[in-house]
């Protein structure tokens, strides 16, 4: 019988993404998701990134309760050139939800 190890366990469990195409604001230019997880999502925008840089990016997101946008702080992880667009995979390293109806600086 196969040994299994958490660690086996807890990098697959990183893999797991789903196809997203979401609007996505990232350090002031806007972009859309490719597909997104648990810890991070691939982003495709038009700013050029190094790896290791951190950006503020957020999204809108409808949910049970209503819209909501989820601000984060990210780690540039991957970078890649798109048919003249740069796709970003960010590392999610620190996420805030913030309600709509709550939250009055948010405008359009």
């Amino acid at each position: 019988m196969a040994k299994s190890d958490g660690h086996s366990a807890h990098k697959q469990a990183r893999r797991t993404r789903i196809s997203a195409k979401l609007p996505v604001n990232v350090d002031g230019a806007r972009g859309v998701t490719r597909d997104i997880s648990t810890t991070g999502m691939f982003i495709i925008q038009s700013a050029q990134y190094e790896m290791g840089s951190h950006v503020d990016f957020w999204l809108d997101m409808d949910t049970p309760e209503g819209k909501v946008k989820l601000c984060c702080k990210g780690e540039v992880m991957r970078v890649e050139a798109l048919d003249g667009k740069v796709g970003i995979g960010v590392k999610i390293l620190s996420q805030e939800r913030q309600n709509f109806a709550t939250d009055d600086t948010y405008s359009r």
